[in-house]
């Protein structure tokens, strides 16, 4: 009861990460048209760790021998607005990093449909329960530390959404209280991650709030 309770629940508050996305890829555009540089103070590592991060988090709800729906299909939304600020960013730059992470993502998604036929990985799964999960909560942490990084160098947010990351902390709590319905021998990557995340982000946002001012 309290797993679907939750599951449901993270599920219609990661809608909120769908908007803070949508409103990051609003933002492109608008600065766009303003100054004529869609992605001034965007780390490209950031958000390229952010896509990691949820396609982590989509692999290892697939590769369960229970899929799981909650984590695959709020996360696959996610991948895929992620690769339009990606491609928004390459086309912005045209630098050979944009390139990559934009191409990259685009491949990463295609193989995530592919790997559905095949599902499920045990192995995968079990291996992202000994350890994996760990590494993307450290790719995902010193991202978000790099976009504090890059809007602290340039003194400015520049076309960076706060409600974008807003979003994401939001989605960081209410996907830990989820995680908590699990059996810990489960859950603890998805808690590990999301704890990381929510910690690196609150001071992202603190830091944001503090240069509006």
């Amino acid at each position: 009861m309290w797993y679907h309770l939750f599951g449901w629940l993270s599920s219609l508050v990661f809608l909120f990460t769908w908007y803070g996305l949508l409103h990051q890829i609003l933002q492109l555009s608008k600065a766009k048209k303003a100054t004529g540089i869609a992605s001034q103070s965007l780390s490209i590592n950031q958000f390229s760790s952010s896509f990691f991060a949820f396609y982590a988090n989509f692999i290892f709800g697939l590769s369960l021998a229970d899929f799981n729906h909650y984590l695959v299909w709020t996360r696959l939304g996610a991948l895929l607005l992620l690769l339009i600020i990606l491609g928004k960013i390459w086309a912005d730059r045209r630098s050979p990093i944009s390139h990559f992470a934009f191409f990259g993502a685009a491949i990463a998604i295609v193989l995530g449909f592919v790997a559905m036929g095949f599902r499920p990985f045990p192995t995968l799964a079990t291996f992202g329960t000994n350890g994996f999960m760990v590494i993307v909560a450290l790719i995902l942490v010193q991202g978000t530390v790099h976009q504090w990084l890059v809007i602290r160098r340039e003194k400015t947010v520049g076309a960076l959404s706060e409600s974008m990351i807003l979003s994401i902390i939001f989605k960081d709590i209410t996907t830990l209280a989820f995680a908590m319905t699990m059996p810990f021998s489960v859950a603890w990557p998805l808690l590990f991650m999301n704890g990381a995340s929510a910690l690196s982000r609150g001071l992202l946002w603190l830091t944001m709030k503090k240069m509006a001012r």
